[in-house]
């Protein structure tokens, strides 16, 4: 059996189960699968009596009894994050910062959210007015990630400039701010800002980047109660899950596009949005806004033939033992600055890739490709802004880019590659993935996300865990030494090839999430 990540939701029940605690529940248990669970611990801040339209009243619960509720659930297992919602007077505050404390003593990765609800969205008070200051001065040192919207960011920081807010909040000691765009101007669409100190750390890795910005199409109905509450939710059900904060926050928008796609609708004039389970479909990502991004007008050019097994080398001699093994689709990855044996091996593999069968990517040097004329290069996501794409694409060269997890998958995707590469799958020599491994559950999940390109997966691959990840639906695998180490090495490559035709004819449904 595995074991159950703990969550902890500290909140305010809302008894129309739209919002607060059952929000975090339905939201939380929308992201756990038997292959990686998540259970969700509550401590009640206040009791509520609201529908879908409003909150008629709020009472406090209080401190002693919030005490009682926390230390009853350490008897059982620390939380590995927490999320904070409703908290209603300067005592909780006060005490909530204690038990942050202490439980951070003992788990020094403890990681904790912060929603910072003082008023519902439609306008119903619910904390007493004290309260911001005290968080401001008690608590916000503390928090890792907060998540105001609009009104909630100029009430806590006293400025209505958004990224001079966020730098007083960062001052204050938040790690990563969430902006949700909800109350802004634009009626057309919905732009959340995620912004990332340079002090983040989860899991003690840093984040990819410091400021994303997500949009999606704003639905145009009023059926949006509990959207705070349940994007919260789900960007730590996500980090819980072990995703780097950058990809939960793609998830997190996915998820809330999602269920504001289908709402809940109890009368004409009120509603919900909806929790159906880990989004799955294409249409529910957000747009990635970025301004570093190259603006390409068309796609690159399609692969001449599937991927199917495809065989990374170091070198021309080892290019030639994979081709004399039967290997049909080849990247040359060559790690030298010597750009006089750079060349002499680039030329020779174009030689011995003459065949029209053959399918050769050139690895980072996308100067000599081009100038050569290669078939295709294949470049990591950190080489992107420094490459000129655009040549790239009007020499009809195709085009490979890594991604490690849905950040870098939705980032890559706009550039309209020829495939893309998602690794590491699993532990390799080859590459240290500072912990973030994608697994088999994230592998399942980016094939119904990101069905439209080539998706090929790499990272620890070999003839012993093939069939697994052929089973969730990735169609290509990348492999260095699984070939490399191959004693039969034309024997290795049958046996593979044979594996992903199987797999092929199959076409079975993902299980996995």
């Amino acid at each position: 059996m595995t074991k159950s990540t703990i969550l902890w939701s500290i909140a305010g029940s809302d008894n129309s189960a739209g919002a607060g605690i059952q929000a975090d529940l339905k939201t939380i248990q929308s992201f756990s699968a038997p292959e990686q669970p998540v259970f969700l611990c509550t401590l009640i801040t206040a009791i509520t009596a609201q529908h879908s339209s409003g909150v008629d009243a709020c009472m406090a619960v209080s401190v002693a009894m919030l005490h009682q509720q926390a230390m009853a659930l350490l008897k059982d297992a620390q939380p590995a994050v927490i999320k904070i919602g409703l908290l209603v007077n300067k005592l909780q505050v006060l005490w909530l910062t204690d038990l942050v404390r202490q439980l951070r003593h003992q788990q020094p990765d403890l990681l904790v959210i912060y929603d910072p609800v003082a008023i519902s969205s439609s306008g119903s008070k619910m904390a007493e007015p004290d309260l911001y200051q005290a968080v401001v001065q008690h608590l916000l040192p503390h928090i890792d990630l907060l998540t105001p919207n609009l009104p909630e960011l100029e009430a806590l920081t006293q400025s209505s400039d958004t990224e001079l807010a966020v730098q007083l909040l960062f001052k204050a000691g938040v790690k990563a701010v969430l902006v949700k765009g909800g109350h802004d101007v634009d009626t057309q669409s919905c732009t959340d800002q995620l912004f990332i100190s340079t002090d983040f750390r989860y899991r003690g890795y840093p984040a990819y980047a410091n400021h994303i910005r997500l949009s999606s199409p704003r639905q145009q109905h009023h059926f949006n109660h509990g959207t705070g509450c349940s994007l919260s939710s789900a960007l730590a059900a996500a980090l819980a899950l072990g995703y780097a904060l950058e990809d939960a926050f793609v998830v997190a928008k996915s998820y809330i596009n999602q269920g504001l796609s289908q709402p809940v609708v109890i009368t004409e004039y009120s509603g919900t949005l909806s929790h159906w389970g880990f989004p799955t479909k294409q249409e529910y990502l957000p747009e990635l806004l970025t301004d570093n991004l190259q603006p390409l007008t068309q796609a690159f050019v399609a692969l001449k033939a599937p991927l199917g097994l495809y065989v990374i080398v170091p070198s021309v001699a080892e290019l030639k033992r994979a081709l004399a093994a039967g290997v049909k689709t080849l990247q040359l990855r060559i790690k030298s600055t010597d750009q006089q044996l750079l060349r002499q091996q680039i030329q020779q593999a174009l030689q011995l890739c003459q065949h029209p069968d053959i399918q050769l990517f050139i690895n980072d040097h996308w100067q000599l490709a081009l100038e050569l004329g290669a078939y295709g290069v294949h470049l990591g996501q950190e080489d992107i802004n420094s490459v000129n794409l655009a040549a790239l694409q009007q020499a009809g060269l195709r085009l490979g880019v890594s991604s490690h997890g849905f950040y870098k998958l939705l980032r890559a995707q706009q550039l309209q590659p020829s495939y893309l590469a998602i690794g590491a799958v699993f532990a390799t020599q080859t590459k240290d993935m500072g912990g973030k491994l994608q697994g088999l559950q994230k592998l399942c999940r980016y094939s119904s996300l990101f069905p439209a390109i080539p998706l090929v997966a790499i990272g620890g691959i070999n003839e012993n865990n093939a069939k697994a990840v052929l089973a969730i639906g990735i169609k290509h695998l990348a492999v260095v030494q699984a070939f490399a180490n191959a004693a039969d090495p034309t024997l290795w490559v049958q046996q593979m090839q044979q594996l992903i035709s199987e797999a092929q004819l199959e076409q079975k449904p993902c299980s996995v999430i």
